[in-house]
Protein backbone atom coordinates (compact mmCIF):
# COMPACT_ATOMS: atom_id res chain seq x y z
CA UNK A 1 0.00 0.00 0.00
CA UNK A 2 1.42 3.53 -1.35
CA UNK A 3 -0.36 5.30 1.34
CA UNK A 4 -0.56 3.30 4.32
CA UNK A 5 0.91 5.83 6.39
CA UNK A 6 -2.33 7.77 6.34
CA UNK A 7 -4.95 4.91 6.04
CA UNK A 8 -5.30 4.89 9.77
CA UNK A 9 -6.06 8.59 10.33
CA UNK A 10 -8.57 9.03 7.70
CA UNK A 11 -10.11 5.61 8.75
CA UNK A 12 -10.75 6.83 12.17
CA UNK A 13 -12.02 10.26 10.81
CA UNK A 14 -14.37 8.72 8.66
CA UNK A 15 -15.79 6.16 11.34
CA UNK A 16 -15.80 9.16 13.57
CA UNK A 17 -17.98 10.93 11.23
CA UNK A 18 -19.72 8.16 10.09
CA UNK A 19 -20.60 7.14 13.88
CA UNK A 20 -24.29 6.98 15.44
CA UNK A 21 -24.39 10.45 15.94
CA UNK A 22 -24.96 10.61 11.98
CA UNK A 23 -27.03 7.09 11.41
CA UNK A 24 -29.75 9.33 10.80
CA UNK A 25 -28.75 11.22 7.42
CA UNK A 26 -26.18 10.52 4.54
CA UNK A 27 -22.91 11.57 5.74
CA UNK A 28 -19.94 12.75 3.32
CA UNK A 29 -18.14 9.79 4.64
CA UNK A 30 -21.03 7.28 4.00
CA UNK A 31 -21.04 8.54 0.19
CA UNK A 32 -17.02 7.99 0.10
CA UNK A 33 -17.72 4.13 1.19
CA UNK A 34 -20.74 4.50 -1.17
CA UNK A 35 -18.27 5.08 -4.38
CA UNK A 36 -16.32 1.82 -3.52
CA UNK A 37 -18.66 -0.25 -4.30
CA UNK A 38 -18.73 1.27 -7.81
CA UNK A 39 -17.30 -1.28 -10.50
CA UNK A 40 -16.45 0.93 -13.49
CA UNK A 41 -13.70 2.79 -12.57
CA UNK A 42 -14.73 6.18 -14.26
CA UNK A 43 -18.15 6.29 -12.18
CA UNK A 44 -15.90 5.46 -9.25
CA UNK A 45 -14.00 8.28 -9.42
CA UNK A 46 -16.03 10.73 -10.47
CA UNK A 47 -18.15 9.60 -7.40
CA UNK A 48 -15.51 10.15 -4.81
CA UNK A 49 -14.89 13.73 -6.49
CA UNK A 50 -18.31 14.17 -5.94
CA UNK A 51 -18.42 13.02 -2.26
CA UNK A 52 -15.14 14.28 -1.09
CA UNK A 53 -15.92 17.80 -0.96
CA UNK A 54 -18.72 17.58 1.37
CA UNK A 55 -16.25 15.13 3.04
CA UNK A 56 -13.92 18.01 3.35
CA UNK A 57 -16.32 20.23 4.85
CA UNK A 58 -17.14 17.46 7.58
CA UNK A 59 -13.89 16.85 8.43
CA UNK A 60 -12.72 20.60 9.00
CA UNK A 61 -16.04 21.00 11.15
CA UNK A 62 -14.96 17.79 13.36
CA UNK A 63 -11.01 18.84 13.62
CA UNK A 64 -12.83 22.60 14.55
CA UNK A 65 -15.09 21.41 17.09
CA UNK A 66 -12.49 19.03 18.51
CA UNK A 67 -9.86 21.54 18.60
CA UNK A 68 -10.53 24.57 18.03
CA UNK A 69 -10.83 26.94 15.00
CA UNK A 70 -7.50 28.55 13.32
CA UNK A 71 -5.63 30.90 15.18
CA UNK A 72 -6.64 34.37 14.33
CA UNK A 73 -4.30 37.16 12.66
CA UNK A 74 -4.87 40.75 13.28
CA UNK A 75 -4.88 43.06 10.12
CA UNK A 76 -2.49 45.05 12.32
CA UNK A 77 0.19 42.44 13.12
CA UNK A 78 3.42 43.35 12.07
CA UNK A 79 6.90 41.91 11.93
CA UNK A 80 7.85 43.82 15.49
CA UNK A 81 4.95 41.80 17.50
CA UNK A 82 4.46 38.54 15.11
CA UNK A 83 4.59 35.87 17.67
CA UNK A 84 3.80 38.44 20.75
CA UNK A 85 1.96 36.78 23.47
CA UNK A 86 -0.67 39.45 24.46
CA UNK A 87 -3.09 38.88 27.52
CA UNK A 88 -6.86 38.35 27.20
CA UNK A 89 -8.49 41.09 26.70
CA UNK A 90 -10.42 42.25 30.04
CA UNK A 91 -14.28 40.97 30.76
CA UNK A 92 -16.93 42.85 29.18
CA UNK A 93 -19.19 44.86 31.43
CA UNK A 94 -23.03 43.43 31.49
CA UNK A 95 -24.85 46.17 28.84
CA UNK A 96 -27.29 48.28 31.13
CA UNK A 97 -30.28 49.10 30.49
CA UNK A 98 -30.75 52.57 32.08
CA UNK A 99 -28.55 55.49 33.69
CA UNK A 100 -29.66 57.90 36.35
CA UNK A 101 -28.08 61.04 37.55
CA UNK A 102 -28.98 64.24 39.01
CA UNK A 103 -29.89 67.36 36.26
CA UNK A 104 -27.01 69.80 36.99
CA UNK A 105 -28.59 72.12 34.22
CA UNK A 106 -30.99 72.46 31.38
CA UNK A 107 -30.81 74.72 28.82
CA UNK A 108 -32.73 75.40 25.00
CA UNK A 109 -30.86 74.67 21.92
CA UNK A 110 -30.95 77.21 19.13
CA UNK A 111 -34.36 75.41 17.60
CA UNK A 112 -35.74 75.61 21.30
CA UNK A 113 -35.19 71.75 22.45
CA UNK A 114 -33.74 71.38 25.77
CA UNK A 115 -30.11 70.34 26.53
CA UNK A 116 -29.80 68.37 29.52
CA UNK A 117 -26.51 68.44 31.34
CA UNK A 118 -26.17 65.54 34.19
CA UNK A 119 -23.50 65.02 37.05
CA UNK A 120 -22.22 62.22 35.88
CA UNK A 121 -20.97 64.60 32.91
CA UNK A 122 -22.85 63.51 30.30
CA UNK A 123 -24.82 66.08 28.03
CA UNK A 124 -28.23 64.66 26.72
CA UNK A 125 -30.20 66.85 23.51
CA UNK A 126 -33.83 66.35 23.40
CA UNK A 127 -35.32 65.64 19.81
CA UNK A 128 -38.50 67.13 20.07
CA UNK A 129 -40.07 70.35 21.65
CA UNK A 130 -40.68 70.17 25.43
CA UNK A 131 -41.47 72.71 27.71
CA UNK A 132 -40.18 71.74 31.00
CA UNK A 133 -39.91 73.22 34.15
CA UNK A 134 -37.38 72.01 37.23
CA UNK A 135 -37.56 72.27 40.48
CA UNK A 136 -33.86 71.58 41.30
CA UNK A 137 -32.24 68.04 41.99
CA UNK A 138 -34.39 66.21 39.34
CA UNK A 139 -33.30 63.11 38.76
CA UNK A 140 -33.10 61.79 35.16
CA UNK A 141 -33.62 58.31 34.12
CA UNK A 142 -31.96 57.15 30.47
CA UNK A 143 -33.11 54.23 28.92
CA UNK A 144 -33.00 52.37 25.85
CA UNK A 145 -36.41 53.01 23.34
CA UNK A 146 -38.37 49.96 23.29
CA UNK A 147 -36.78 49.20 19.71
CA UNK A 148 -33.58 49.59 20.91
CA UNK A 149 -32.91 51.96 18.28
CA UNK A 150 -32.43 55.38 20.27
CA UNK A 151 -33.16 56.42 23.70
CA UNK A 152 -35.80 58.44 26.19
CA UNK A 153 -34.81 60.68 28.94
CA UNK A 154 -37.31 60.82 31.65
CA UNK A 155 -37.24 63.70 34.26
CA UNK A 156 -38.74 62.43 37.80
CA UNK A 157 -41.60 60.94 37.88
CA UNK A 158 -42.96 62.62 34.65
CA UNK A 159 -45.40 60.38 32.86
CA UNK A 160 -43.74 61.04 29.65
CA UNK A 161 -40.32 60.63 28.37
CA UNK A 162 -38.38 62.78 25.54
CA UNK A 163 -36.41 61.51 22.79
CA UNK A 164 -32.92 62.26 23.09
CA UNK A 165 -29.29 61.92 21.66
CA UNK A 166 -26.08 61.81 23.85
CA UNK A 167 -24.58 64.88 22.72
CA UNK A 168 -21.09 64.05 24.77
Amino acid sequence: MRHAHIAAPVAVILLTLAGPAHAAAPSAAGEVVACKKIADRDQRLACFDKSSDGLEAEMKKAVEATFGGPPSVKADQTEATFGKHEPPPPPVAAELDNIQSRIVSMRPDPAGRPIFTLENGQVWRSQENARIHLKGGEVATVSRSMLGMGYQLQVGDMSYSLSVVRDR
